[in-house]
C-alpha cells in the first residue's frame, strides 16, 4: 500500500469528481487543482490549493501554460527511495505528490464537431496533461495516475483499505499510457493542418482504439475476443457505423455476427441508385439482388441460394417497411441479423414476433464509405492496403470477343462485377437479371469455383452472365461457361493465354468483356 497525503487534480470531464473528492478529503489528502477544476470543487465545498498559488507562478498564454512547473513535475518524477532525489526536493522546499487525477482535453470530439477548424483543434490538444498522466505512470511504483473517471471507483475501494496498491498503481500507470499513445495517433492522424493528399503510404500507421465491451468469444468459443472503437468519426469508424447503430430488437451481436453485418453493409453500399439486397453467410453473399423495389430485391436474393441463406445475415439498402418485412418472414426462412438504414415500427414489430431474438441494425449515414484502410495481422508486423473501392462504369469495359453492349447489358454486367468484388477468392459468380444464381467462393482453382456456381445455379444461369474476379489461366473455364450456357463472360484479362481464351469464347459464341481489374479478396 502507498500512503497518498498529497493529489493533484486537472481534468476536463467533471463527471465523478465530487465522489473522488469526497474520498480524499475524508482521509485527509491536500488537494492541489487547476483554475476550472479549482472552481468546479470548490462549488462542492472542498478546500483547494490553487496551482498558481502552489507554484508560484500564473497561467500563461491564455492557459496554455499551467501546469507545466518543476514544482509539480519534481513532486511527481522524486523517487522516494532514491536519497539524491528526495535531497533535491527537500532543498527546493518542494513537496512529493502522490496521486495525479487528469483527463485530456477533447480533441476527437473537437474533431468530430468541426473537422476543419485547425485553430480550435490546436487549442484541444493537451500538452500539460498528457506530461502529467506520462510523469505520474512513469513514477508508478510511488506514484498513482488516474487518467479517467472510469478509474476513480477502484481507487476509492483501495483507499478505504489503507491506499492503492501495487497493482493497481501498475493498472492505471498501463492505462495512461494506453490512453496517452490513443491520444497522439489520433492527433498525428486527424488534425487539419496535416496534408493528407499524398498518394503514398505514411511512414507510420496507428491503430489505436477503445474498448467498449468484451464480447462472449471470437470465431469458436475457445476464443477470447473484444469489441474496440476507434478514436472518431472520420478514422476506421467514418461513414456508416456499425459501432453507432442503434440496435431495435434481439441479443448482442456476436463476433462472427459484426463481422458478416460489415460484409453485408460493404456489398449493398455498391448500389445506392437502386433498391439492393444481400444475404451474408461467414463474409460471403449468398444472395444479392438489385430491383425496383427493396421487397423484389430480396425475394431474389433470397431465392439465389434458399439453402446457405439459412441463419444468415440481411442487407437491405433502402428503409424496412412492413411489406418487406412480411417478404423476409414469411416461409422457413431464419435470419440472424437485418442490417438497414431505417426500419418502420411495423417491421420491427413483425420481424421481432417471427424471430424474438433476430438482431435489427438501424444505420445512419448508411450511404457513406469507410474505412480507408484494409489492415491485416501477420506474424512479425501487419500489412495495410488501400480498400477496394474502385469502381468501374460503361467506359471501363473492353468487349474482346462479340458484339457490342447495349445499355441493358451493360448494367447487368456492372452488377454482376459488383457482386463478384465481395466474394472470397478463387471467385465466380453466375448472374441474371441483376441477381446472383450461383457462387463459386474461396477456392484454389478458378475451375473449382465454377462447378461450384455452377451446381447452385442449377440451371437458373442459362443466358446470362458469368463473372471471374481474376483471369481466367486456362479456356477450361470458357467451355464449363459454354456448358452451362453462359452469354456473357466478364473478367480482368491478363493471362498469358488472353488469345487462346479468346478463341474459345468465339467457338462457343460466348462474348467476352476485359475489366482491366482485378478483384481478388482474401
Amino acid at each position: 500500500m502507498t500512503e497518498i497525503s498529497r493529489a493533484l487534480v486537472s481534468v476536463w470531464d467533471k463527471s465523478g469528481l465530487a465522489e473522488l473528492a469526497g474520498a480524499l478529503t475524508e482521509n485527509d489528502v491536500e488537494l492541489i487543482a487547476t483554475g476550472g477544476t479549482a472552481d468546479h470543487l470548490e462549488e462542492e465545498g472542498f478546500q483547494v490549493t490553487r496551482v498558481v498559488e502552489y507554484t508560484g507562478s500564473p497561467e500563461l498564454l491564455s492557459g496554455r501554460v499551467k501546469t507545466l512547473h518543476p514544482r509539480l513535475f519534481a513532486g511527481i518524477l522524486a523517487r522516494r527511495e532514491e536519497e539524491e532525489d528526495m535531497k533535491d526536493l527537500q532543498d527546493e522546499n518542494i513537496a512529493p505528490i502522490d496521486l495525479v487525477v487528469c483527463n485530456l482535453y477533447p480533441f476527437f470530439e473537437q474533431i468530430e464537431s468541426d473537422p476543419t477548424d485547425t485553430a480550435q483543434a490546436a487549442e484541444m490538444i493537451d500538452i500539460g496533461g498528457i506530461s502529467l498522466i506520462r510523469a505520474a505512470a512513469k513514477n508508478y511504483q510511488d506514484v498513482t495516475v488516474l487518467p479517467e473517471p472510469s478509474c476513480y471507483q477502484r481507487f476509492i475501494d483501495e483507499l478505504e483499505k489503507g491506499g492503492p496498491d501495487e497493482s493497481l498503481r501498475k493498472d492505471m500507470a498501463q492505462k495512461a499510457f494506453q490512453i496517452s499513445t490513443h491520444y497522439d495517433a489520433g492527433i498525428s492522424r486527424d488534425f487539419p493542418a496535416w496534408s493528407n493528399e499524398d498518394d503514398e503510404m505514411s511512414d507510420f500507421v496507428f491503430i489505436s482504439g477503445k474498448k467498449q465491451k468484451d464480447l462472449r468469444y471470437g470465431e469458436n468459443p475457445h476464443q477470447e475476443a473484444a469489441l474496440f472503437a476507434s478514436g472518431r468519426k472520420e478514422d476506421f469508424a467514418r461513414g456508416a457505423n456499425l459501432l453507432n447503430a442503434e440496435q431495435l430488437n434481439g441479443q448482442e451481436l456476436s463476433y462472427n455476427n459484426m463481422k458478416d453485418a460489415a460484409a453485408a453493409l460493404s456489398v449493398i453500399q455498391e448500389f445506392p441508385e437502386r433498391a439492393a439486397a444481400a444475404i451474408i453467410k461467414h463474409t460471403n453473399p449468398c444472395g444479392l439482388a438489385a430491383a425496383s423495389s427493396s421487397v423484389v430485391a430480396f425475394r431474389r436474393a433470397y431465392a439465389g441460394d434458399p439453402q446457405s441463406a439459412y441463419g444468415g445475415i440481411a442487407g437491405i439498402n433502402r428503409q424496412i417497411t412492413e411489406s418487406v418485412a412480411r417478404e423476409m418472414s414469411g416461409g422457413r426462412k431464419f435470419l440472424e441479423v437485418v442490417v438497414a438504414p431505417e426500419f418502420t415500427a411495423g417491421a420491427v414489430e413483425i420481424l421481432s414476433d417471427r424471430w424474438e431474438d433476430i438482431r435489427l441494425l438501424e444505420l445512419e449515414e448508411f450511404a457513406e464509405k469507410g474505412p480507408d484502410l484494409d489492415i491485416s495481422i501477420i506474424p512479425g508486423g501487419f500489412l495495410v492496403q488501400e480498400k477496394d473501392e474502385k469502381r468501374l462504369d460503361a467506359d471501363d469495359l473492353e468487349v474482346v470477343v462479340g458484339e457490342d453492349l447495349d445499355e441493358e447489358e451493360i448494367d447487368e454486367l456492372l452488377f454482376s462485377w459488383r457482386a463478384v468484388k465481395h466474394v472470397k477468392s478463387n471467385a465466380i459468380v453466375l448472374a441474371r437479371d441483376d441477381a446472383v444464381v450461383g457462387v463459386g467462393a474461396g477456392q484454389m482453382s478458378r475451375i473449382d469455383a465454377l462447378h461450384m456456381a455452377g451446381r447452385k445455379a442449377s440451371g437458373r444461369q442459362r443466358g446470362g452472365v458469368l463473372a471471374s474476379d481474376a483471369f481466367f489461366p486456362f479456356p477450361d473455364a470458357v467451355q464449363e461457361a459454354d456448358e452451362l450456357g453462359i452469354k456473357t463472360i466478364i473478367q480482368p484479362g491478363g493471362s498469358v493465354r488472353d488469345e487462346e481464351i479468346k478463341k474459345a469464347c468465339k467457338k462457343a459464341g460466348i462474348r467476352m468483356v476485359f475489366t482491366g481489374t482485378r478483384h481478388f479478396l482474401h
